[in-house]
């Protein structure tokens, strides 16, 4: 069972962006339109969402994941060209290239950095602190953040930095294992929870919570109807081929 901290009070004027299924999110149009920098963390090879939004909203974008080198891409390429998976190569290749180019923009910037300290792995790391400190302090920042467990050692740097934010999309992991820390986040967080979504890659943990879910945050949400209705007529199974996790609250 899910705590009911968790559940969203009602419907809210969300907008999907980014791709089909895994890579999309559901997200606040209002927060989307009032901001003035896309914060994203961990990115992969998938940059949808930074381009959707930017399209939605002329943005400057900061993206960071240390895991996105050139050897990414290569193991992606010899690996289909092992598998004589060619159409998969050129599908790699043709990302790669529009990888390059989105982030060669002006107002698009991508670093090879950790967010936060520790980890199993050691990268060059960087705070949210200074992170914000490359644009200018009055923006209005939104934040993407998909980080495989990082992201509970930044939660305190979100609240701390609240009021100068419009709004987050957030992916936790394990969550069975940190739900009273996700719990306290949503009560110390001034942004109101908008959405839920389990993604369906991953499984129930203990008590029948799933292990990976998504949230979303905004300053000032629209509410659209008291009666809250999930799965949202815009949320996408992240794994097409697998049943959507039914989402359990507590009363």
């Amino acid at each position: 069972m899910i705590p009911k901290e968790l559940k969203p009070s009602g419907l809210y004027d969300l907008i999907r962006i980014g791709k089909d299924n895994d890579g999309g999110y559901l997200v606040c149009k209002n927060s989307v339109y009032k901001s003035d920098v896309l914060i994203s963390f961990g990115i992969s090879d998938d940059f949808s969402f930074e381009e959707q939004f930017q399209k939605l909203n002329n943005v400057k974008i900061f993206a960071y994941d240390p895991t996105t080198t050139n050897n990414f891409f290569l193991k992606q390429f010899l690996h289909n060209i092992l598998k004589l998976n060619f159409i998969q190569f050129f599908n790699k290749f043709n990302n790669y290239i529009k990888f390059k180019n989105f982030f060669k923009k002006k107002n698009n910037h991508f670093f090879l950095k950790k967010i936060g300290k520790g980890g199993s792995i050691s990268y060059k790391h960087i705070s949210i602190n200074e992170i914000l400190k490359l644009s200018d302090d009055k923006s209005n920042f939104f934040f993407k953040i998909d980080i495989e467990t990082s992201e509970y050692r930044i939660l305190e740097d979100l609240i701390y930095n609240m009021k100068n934010i419009e709004g987050v999309v957030i992916e936790f992991h394990d969550v069975d294992l940190h739900i009273l820390k996700i719990v306290n986040f949503i009560k110390e967080f001034e942004l109101k929870l908008i959405h839920i979504h389990a993604n369906n890659w991953a499984d129930y943990g203990e008590n029948n919570i799933p292990t990976s879910i998504e949230l979303s945050f905004s300053k000032n949400p629209v509410l659209v109807d008291q009666n809250l209705i999930l799965p949202h007529k815009l949320d996408q199974r992240n794994n097409p081929d697998a049943e959507d996790i039914k989402l359990i609250f507590n009363t």
